[in-house]
Parts: C-alpha cells; sequence; structure tokens
C-alpha cells in the first residue's frame, strides 16, 4: 500500500515510517520541518498550501494525519491546524484516497466521568485540561466524519492517551525525574493514571484501520497497558538511584498539575472486536520497553543538568 504520512517527521510519524515501511508498505512523508529534506521519500510543504497537499497525495492509496503544533491559540489550531486539515482531506477526496486515518486524542473526552472510558463517552470540551486543542481536534474528527458521510472517503478516526517507543517526552514525566534526581517526595495520586501505546500497537492499528472495510467512518480508542503514576514514580526512584519518598495524596487534596490527578482508563474493546486490535507484546515486555523508555528521558534530563 502507497501511504502518505502528513506530520511524519516528528517523533511518532518516525515510528510509524520505520514500523510500515516494514510491513512492507511504501510510504512518503509531508512535513514542514527542516530535518524532512534528509528523509528518503520525503516532502518539505506545509498543508497550508492546497497545491502542495495535493502533490504530494496524488498517487497514494491512503493517508495518515499526524499533523498538529499542540499551540494554545486559537488563530494557530483553527488558522493553521484544522485548516491544513481541510486540505489534505480535500486532495484525499479530489485523488480518490482509498482510506484517511486521523491520529486524534484522549484529551477530546475532557474529564474522564465514566469508566473506563469507551468511545460513546461525552466529548466534554470545556473540561479538557487544554480546551481550544480539545475543541480543534474535536473539529478534525467531525470533519473526518463529514468527508466520510457526504463524499464517501474512508476516514477512521484513533483516540489513545500517550505513546511511547524507544523514547518517550512529556513536561509533567520531566519534572518527576528532576524532583527525584534532586531526592525531592514525588507526590502521587492513588489508581490515577493512564492507558499508554506503544509505537508497535500504534502502527498495528493503523494499519488494520486503512486495510479494514469495518474501519471506515469509525472513531476508536487504542492503548497497550494501564500504568499508574504511582508505579512510574517507583520506577523514576529506581532509575535515578533517588532517596524519593513516593507519597500518596488523595484525590480530594491534591493540589499538583491536574493532569496527575487523572484516570484515563481506555477501553479499546471496539477495535479489539472489529479490528481485531490486540497489543502485540505481554504486559511484563511493555512495561520492560516503558523502563527502557524513561530512563532514556532520565538521561536527557541528567544532560540538561550538566549542560547549564
Amino acid at each position: 500500500m502507497n501511504i502518505l504520512i502528513a506530520g511524519g517527521a516528528g517523533d511518532v510519524g518516525g515510528h510509524l515510517v520505520r514500523d510500515l515501511t516494514r510491513r512492507g508498505h511504501s510510504v512518503r512523508v509531508l512535513d514542514r520541518a527542516e530535518k524532512t529534506a534528509a528523509l528518503r521519500n520525503a516532502i518539505r510543504g506545509d498543508l497550508s498550501d492546497p497545491a502542495a497537499v495535493r502533490a504530494a497525495v496524488k498517487g497514494m492509496d491512503a493517508v495518515v494525519n499526524l499533523a498538529w503544533s499542540f499551540s494554545d491559540d486559537a488563530a494557530v489550531i483553527f488558522g493553521e491546524d484544522v485548516k491544513g486539515h481541510v486540505h489534505l482531506l480535500e486532495a484525499a477526496c479530489a485523488c480518490k484516497v482509498k482510506s484517511y486515518v486521523y491520529a486524534s486524542t484522549a484529551v477530546v473526552y475532557g474529564k474522564a466521568v465514566e469508566h473506563p472510558v469507551t468511545e460513546s463517552h461525552p466529548c466534554l470540551v470545556a473540561e479538557a485540561r487544554k480546551p481550544l486543542y480539545a475543541l480543534g481536534k474535536v473539529a478534525a474528527e467531525e470533519l473526518c466524519r463529514h468527508s466520510f458521510k457526504a463524499r464517501g472517503l474512508a476516514t477512521t478516526v484513533l483516540r489513545f492517551w500517550w505513546a511511547y517507543g524507544a523514547t518517550i517526552g512529556g513536561s509533567n514525566l520531566r519534572d518527576l525525574v528532576r524532583k527525584a534526581i534532586h531526592n525531592q517526595p514525588l507526590e502521587m495520586v492513588p489508581d490515577a493514571g493512564g492507558a499508554f501505546l506503544t509505537m508497535t500497537d500504534l502502527a498495528r492499528a493503523v494499519e488494520l484501520s486503512l486495510s479494514s472495510p469495518a474501519a471506515a467512518g469509525r472513531v476508536y480508542n487504542v492503548g497497550s497497558l494501564f500504568m499508574t503514576w504511582k508505579e512510574i514514580g517507583q520506577i523514576i526512584v529506581g532509575l535515578t538511584g533517588s532517596t524519593s519518598e513516593v507519597k500518596m495524596t488523595p484525590s480530594g487534596d491534591w493540589r499538583g498539575p491536574a493532569f496527575l490527578n487523572e484516570v484515563w482508563d481506555l477501553d479499546w474493546s471496539r477495535a479489539r472486536q472489529e479490528l481485531g486490535y490486540e497489543p502485540a507484546e505481554t504486559a511484563d515486555a511493555m512495561k520492560a520497553a516503558f523502563r527502557e523508555a524513561l530512563a532514556d528521558c532520565v538521561a536527557r534530563v541528567r544532560g540538561e543538568g550538566r549542560a547549564t
């Protein structure tokens, strides 16, 4: 299958390109990042340019859209991110692309008020930690739905919480590592945590979505394993050789980042039932890989300290 990945020069895109290529697909990347030029079969271009987008989409069987700025500015979210998504959908329809996968986020649910979090959970955008980000993503999802219903483009939306591969990012994670390095207490809320997704499983979910007629017009949660912040804190203490205490604080008394006081137990049974999606590795193997990714994060944070 010939697949275009918009936003394919980023961390998630890089993993997806490698995994899909290993699976025998021919992958083209469209990204505005400078490093795009160094990638094989890549086009440096901006989704704001309809002609450039159509040229990149031409000849493709499928499109995967990972492109997003993560800005908190409404003008950027709707004037660039959503607009670029529209250009990509228009080009996919015009070029008669067979399938289109949009990488969305669990943030569209806003605040988890039902557990586990299924695709039928309401999108409480106003309750989200980043409401404009959530609003933009919901708009992008609705545009996918419209393109399917009105124009017959087989769109699929994948919602996930946090993906990791050989590396893992996140400001809250780095803050915990810094505290551990300085032997400061790591405060956690009992049971708070989320459904992490391995890059390998993301690639599998994308491939299944592109190849399955049942995926057309559908929204799927995808994840690999649930981990609590308490577990993560304990791993960080071990990796840093810290004397930090992992302290439990009741949810109602929590005064730290709201992100660490949330439970994102995504349910991916719909993807299992309709697509045959399952995590590729055992829970122990995925936790071992998560530990390796965290070790890389610890090394990077230590490197920041040496640089200053």
